[in-house]
């Protein structure tokens, strides 16, 4: 059970990690970083047009895959608790 927990506790970390990175980024490039190796120069900078949707569609495919993991997680431990106060 406490390990249960604990993968919990990796995956809602994990969340607020992927809904953060794009902002991180951001904030990288706006102090004058290069997007964490995305950009090296800002002037000379070329980025594909593909290459944020492709970023977007990953994100929120990893987001839902750690959703639906978790819901599982959480019905399972359910289970073993022969309660509801869980879910």
């Amino acid at each position: 059970m406490f390990l249960l927990r604990v993968i919990v506790f990796f995956i809602l970390v994990s969340l607020v990690l992927i809904l953060g990175y794009p902002l991180i980024i951001v904030y990288d490039l706006a102090n004058g970083g290069d997007g964490f190796g995305l950009c090296q120069d800002i002037v000379t900078c070329s980025i594909p047009i593909s290459e944020g949707p492709r970023l977007l569609v990953f994100l929120i495919g990893v987001f839902f895959f750690l959703v639906f993991l978790l819901r599982m997680i959480m019905k399972y431990m359910n289970s073993l608790q022969e309660n509801n106060s869980i879910l």
